[in-house]
């Protein structure tokens, strides 16, 4: 599925031609982005990094190993405002997947994130019938607990020493969303 629409939003999933687009992104928001996300590669804020990483992950879509959704407002489509990713599938019995997502300053507190993370859940458990998404949380990233709680997600516990983020091994909450239709 290459695009999803909600009542003001188009999700859509990009190819190398819209590395420009990334890339300004990613700058707009280095700020906020980096104390939450790994170390970056020195040439990551650069064209040719993004048309790279484009690619590579329009070929792990192909494969069904990843799927990212790029979000813009519906009357302003030249603009992103926001990711959505699903990845780190385990399918056979586990039918399991990560989440992560992240969105321009200058968009959040605006329902857009909820929206956007809704219809992507809404499409992994109906279309691509998972039966379950987690999301790893720093403790310290308040918003993005608040997000996914209101999303339904369930706190399962703290796992220790998780990931490497800004150069440091850090904890981070799990948490997990069961499809309601497959609930016990």
């Amino acid at each position: 599925m290459t695009k999803l629409e909600t009542d003001s939003l188009l999700l859509k999933t990009l190819y190398k031609d819209s590395a420009s687009m990334v890339l300004d992104f990613y700058k707009d928001n280095k700020e906020i982005f980096e104390p939450w996300e790994p170390e970056r590669a020195n040439n990551f804020y650069t064209l040719a990094y993004q048309k790279a990483s484009l690619s590579a992950e329009y070929h792990l879509m192909l494969e069904g190993k990843l799927l990212r959704y790029w979000v813009f407002l519906k009357d302003n489509p030249n603009q992103i405002i926001g990711s959505v990713c699903f990845q780190n599938f385990l399918m056979g019995p586990y039918r399991n997947c990560s989440l992560g997502y992240k969105f321009d300053y200058r968009y959040h507190h605006q329902g857009y994130a909820y929206k956007s993370v809704r219809k992507g859940i809404e499409y992994m458990f109906e279309q691509r019938h998972m039966h379950r998404i987690e999301a790893y949380i720093m403790p310290n990233n308040l918003p993005s607990i608040r997000l996914i709680e209101r999303l339904h997600f369930h706190f399962e516990g703290l796992s220790i020493s998780y990931a490497k983020i800004a150069g440091k091994w850090t904890n981070h909450n799990c948490y997990a969303l069961i499809n309601p239709k497959e609930i016990l």
